[in-house]
């Protein structure tokens, strides 16, 4: 069977508590933290923290909470390890009176464990309660069979299970002291309680809230827009530095430079290189990345707050003195072309570069990110330096850093390490704007047993009001467009049998024309509208992927603040204003049709 892919879970920032009521006679609650999938190496010292915890009539829970504080009449500690990331959790039953209690005393030997080693005799008894466990489990050929089956899902390694025992055997004090202060967090907290019927305690008028920091945007003299929001939520700082470039900014000889530059910058700089940077980052727990696109390109950081200067320093030695070594380009080139040839076996991706060729021309969006093998195998050093030179400027740059910082230290830190980076003449990009007013048809060819068909319309940019009917027609519809500093597309695919082709194509132009006459209907808006909210509010949970967002608008002239406001102009959109940009943009006579499908047989050519 195909794989199933399950979208990750956001991480979650914030402690969440639940208390409901019911006609029940005891209380019951459930502490949870989330934890790594099986296979991470803290998850066998996680076991054995929840049977120290909470396994048997010896365990800290059972004795101080149970026996000496009166507090619960059962109190336990476990993991749930599903495969994918799991839960490590503490359960009690109660009395309804002593629910307060028994829970703050539950989360006490958690800090407990925090703050002080266990002793090594009870670390001893842990262990080998889990193991005794986990063996009796295999003295039936049922449980053996259990365990290898259970081994071969989770790792795909019938011994699994054994080079996991032996991972619990090896967990020491400070293993244990380690996972409790790294997964037991309260921002990783969730708490639910289910207690009779009238006894749920009043929320304390004075809770604690969160108090959100706005962003804050700074203009430094040599042209950098530099913005900064607190978060002190987690102990992170994210880095977001983007650049006006992609596409945009290549010509078809040079096509994929951006691609190529970014990979190049994190290669190795003036003072260190490429090992030393990654060394340095990973010692700190840090990631350092690059990206290019159809638009931009720029380096990405995440530290921890404590290594913030030394997360910033990294940032500018990438950004400002790269040294683009000849071997490292030779690699970097021969796995770009990899991804190209790799590309050429997705249809999709092959058709629909296929229509914004015809759709734009050898130029801007017409170029594909990753470039051509002719065009990759021109790119020289000197060609990575020049674009460098020209588009790596402060005043093409936003820099964003988010996370546990105060922003006046961060804009005098910032000012202290980009004194010296000098602007230069804004550069100008070629849009690639071209006008399309007739049907036109590509084609091409692929040795598979499917066909797949791209219909593409000419679209608007970023700044155009339009786009927002245009999301939602693509909400709706779902299509390939994405956010665009030039005039973009709207486009619809389909793949099918190569002998159902035409049929696909003309149940495409009609639902065009559908479009285009009805628009859509009162209850596909609301839930297109419902679903694009809604995906935004999810996005922006995450504060790494808060500061890009607010960048790259910044960047594209937008304005930081632009997406407080994106959600009410997608509410404002009306189904008469859906139908108008339906007729504007989905014209029956100017698009382009982008056809692959497998060689005809020479007996039928």
């Amino acid at each position: 069977m195909p794989p199933v892919v399950l979208p990750a879970e956001p991480r979650q920032t914030a402690p969440r508590e639940i208390i409901e009521e019911a006609p029940i006679e005891l209380g019951h609650f459930h502490v949870a933290w989330h934890i790594p999938e099986l296979r991470h190496p803290d998850v066998p010292a996680l076991d054995v923290l929840a049977a120290l915890l909470g396994h048997g009539r010896s365990s800290r829970l059972y004795r101080s909470v149970r026996e000496k504080l009166g507090l619960a009449h059962s109190a336990d500690a476990w993991t749930y390890s599903p495969g994918n990331p799991g839960l490590f959790g503490l359960s009690a039953m109660v009395d309804a009176d002593k629910f307060l209690a028994a829970r703050d005393a539950m989360l006490d030997e958690v800090e407990k464990m925090k703050a002080s080693p266990v002793a090594a005799d009870e670390l001893g008894k842990a262990v080998k309660q889990f193991l005794c466990g986990t063996l009796a489990a295999r003295k039936t050929m049922q449980g053996q069979a259990q365990d290898l089956g259970g081994s071969w899902l989770a790792a795909s390694d019938l011994n699994f299970s054994e080079r996991y025992l032996a991972a619990v055997r090896r967990v020491t004090p400070a293993d244990l002291q380690r996972v409790a202060r790294e997964h037991l967090t309260p921002e990783n907290r969730t708490i639910y309680s289910l207690l009779p019927a009238g006894t749920a305690p009043k929320a304390s008028a004075a809770a604690e809230t969160s108090l959100d920091h706005p962003v804050r945007k700074f203009d430094l003299a040599n042209g950098l827009r530099l913005l900064v929001k607190e978060d002190h939520r987690l102990p992170f700082v994210e880095f977001r530095a983007v650049f006006k470039g992609g596409v945009l900014a290549e010509t078809e000889d040079k096509n994929g430079l951006t691609q190529l530059t970014g990979k190049l910058l994190l290669k190795g700089t003036g003072h260190r290189s490429a090992e030393d940077i990654a060394r340095e980052i990973e010692s700190v727990g840090g990631s350092l990345d690059s990206y290019g696109g159809n638009n931009s390109y720029g380096v990405n950081a995440e530290v921890l707050s404590g290594d913030f200067q030394t997360g910033l320093d990294l940032l500018a030695d990438v950004l400002l003195n790269p040294a683009f070594p000849a071997p490292a380009l030779e690699r970097e080139r021969e796995i770009q072309l990899a991804a190209i040839r790799d590309q050429k076996d997705h249809l999709l991706q092959s058709a629909a570069m296929a229509m914004r060729r015809a759709l734009f021309g050898p130029i801007g969006y017409g170029l594909d990110a990753l470039g051509t093998d002719a065009s990759v195998q021109n790119i020289q050093v000197a060609d990575l330096k020049a674009f460098h030179s020209r588009f790596t400027r402060p005043n093409n740059c936003v820099l964003a850093i988010y996370g546990d910082i105060a922003a006046d230290q961060v804009k005098a830190a910032v000012e202290r390490v980009f004194a010296a980076w000098e602007p230069a003449p804004t550069p100008t990009v070629d849009c690639g704007l071209r006008t399309v007013n007739s049907i036109q048809r590509v084609a091409g060819t692929r040795d598979k047993k499917q066909a797949v068909l791209v219909v593409g319309y000419q679209g608007t940019t970023v700044h155009d009001n339009d786009r927002y009917a245009l999301d939602l027609l693509h909400e709706a519809c779902s299509d390939l467009g994405s956010r665009r500093l030039a005039p973009g597309y709207f486009a619809f695919y389909a793949g099918t049998a190569p002998e159902k082709a035409a049929v696909v194509e003309t149940e495409l132009l009609k639902e065009a024309e559908l479009l285009r006459a009805e628009g859509l209907t009162e209850e596909e808006l609301k839930r297109a509208k419902a679903k694009i909210i809604g995906q935004r509010k999810i996005a922006r949970q995450d504060l790494g992927g808060l500061a890009m967002t607010n960048a790259l608008d910044e960047l594209y002239g937008l304005g930081y603040a632009h997406a407080d406001t994106d959600d009410a102009n997608y509410e404002t959109v009306t189904s008469d204003q859906v139908k108008a940009v339906a007729r504007k943009y989905l014209k029956a006579d100017a698009l382009v049709i982008s056809l692959v499908s497998p060689p005809v047989p020479e007996s039928l050519a």
